[in-house]
């Protein structure tokens, strides 16, 4: 027994000595010797050996498919210095070794860059106007609370984040908070109170590809998939206890016979959708129409002689946001406007024509309370028939309760 202990002890040993004086080492890594020789001009490192996930999406995207990873991860515009060379003059990389997480603002931001693409063609990157400005535009640009919330988060990619939501094939999760509905009772075209019963959250969650670097054309962009609420609300109307439905967000008149193309303004509704087409006619076009009507203007040009987008265009203030403007009724129908309330020459009264009632719901309430103050009348279902047309269009006493989309149901007493 100890002769086949020492026996084995003995080749343990010589083993290990074998094993440590071998010249023919094994290696963990298969080519883990073999180094990529970097002093050529460009890059030689083959991004896309580690990233072929991001190759293969950015290959399929409408734009941005002609750029290298380069292009965007070692961008040279931002003062990084980046590692280089294996000889003399050499360098690690100061504040990034390989690449780093660009901004989209780094190309779209200030008059935005030119940039040479895999064709060694030299491209120019616009500018996002209203995010490429200090403090991400003015305050009517609509989503400039989406850049600053996805800015300040400490789980987000920063502001990247609200580009990519619109910009690529990134399936978006969203939750809203609405205040829950809002009373008021007017006296003669005057406020006599108002006031508004808490908030509540709609979640929102868009599903997509989930490819980030799988961008998509500007015509793609789909409102209605970050605002399904809205969607939902003017599509589907809620059961309002009548044989209308209550659609909320845009008016849409209940007498819809006599107001789709015979109103006081002379021309076809420019808020009216048809029940048939409401599924199809609610979508990005549709939101341009109040929220960018110099986009809508662009599409629709021969609309200009009906509507008069060009003057209705130069009442706002969408040639300075990116996508959408955050507006207030009173953008188009405030006093001096082309678009200003008038009196419809079918009802008795003058109603709040002429006057500044707009303009002081504009004035004196939060933007977010406009649209569902001129909705405690506008809003398809609520007139009260049995009361008559002269209390609201004579008087201007009513008390309104509206809840806030989608189910949006309003009481008009």
């Amino acid at each position: 027994m100890k002769k086949e202990i020492l026996l084995i002890v003995f080749l343990i040993a010589v083993t290990s000595v074998i094993l440590y004086t071998s010249t023919n080492t094994v290696s963990l890594f298969a080519g883990q010797h073999t180094f990529t020789a970097i002093s050529d001009s460009e890059n030689q490192i083959d991004c896309t050996a580690c990233h072929s996930r991001m190759n293969s999406e950015l290959s399929n995207s409408s734009i941005h498919d002609d750029l290298s990873c380069e292009a965007c991860h070692r961008y040279n515009g931002t003062g990084i210095t980046f590692a280089s060379g294996d000889t003399a003059g050499s360098t690690p990389g100061n504040e990034s070794h390989a690449a780093y997480t660009p901004r989209c603002l780094d190309c779209h931001g200030g008059s935005g860059t030119w940039i040479e693409n895999t064709t060694g063609s030299v491209i120019f990157a616009p500018p996002a106007k209203a995010f490429n400005e200090s403090g991400y535009g003015s305050d009517y640009s609509a989503h400039k609370r989406f850049v600053l919330d996805a800015n300040a988060s400490d789980t987000s990619p920063g502001e990247n984040e609200a580009c990519l939501a619109c910009h690529t094939d990134y399936t978006v999760s969203l939750s809203y908070s609405y205040f829950w509905n809002i009373d008021y009772t007017l006296s003669s075209w005057s406020f006599t109170s108002f006031s508004y019963n808490g908030t509540r959250n709609s979640d929102i969650k868009w599903s997509k590809y989930g490819a980030k670097h799988e961008f998509v054309s500007l015509n793609s962009i789909d409102c209605t998939g970050c605002h399904k609420n809205i969607y939902d609300a003017l599509v589907n109307g809620t059961d309002g206890g009548s044989n209308e439905d209550y659609l909320t967000h845009a008016p849409v008149e209940i007498d819809a016979s006599r107001w789709d193309t015979d109103n006081s303004w002379g021309h076809y509704r420019y808020h009216y959708i048809p029940s048939a087409n409401r599924a199809t006619w609610v979508n990005s076009t549709y939101c341009l129409k109040c929220h960018n009507v110099i986009g809508y203007a662009d599409e629709h040009p021969s609309d200009n002689t009906t509507y008069s987008l060009g003057n209705v265009a130069a009442d706002t203030n969408s040639s300075s946001v990116h996508a959408a403007e955050a507006l207030t009724c009173a953008t188009c129908h405030g006093s001096g406007k082309t678009k200003a309330v008038i009196d419809d020459n079918q009802e008795p009264g003058n109603g709040h024509s002429g006057s500044s009632f707009v303009d002081n719901i504009a004035s004196n309430y939060a933007r977010t309370f406009n649209g569902d103050i001129c909705m405690g009348c506008h809003e398809a279902a609520i007139h009260p028939h049995s009361m008559g047309c002269g209390r609201c269009h004579s008087k201007g006493n009513v008390n309104v309760t509206i809840e806030s989309e989608p189910s949006g149901y309003c009481t008009n007493n």
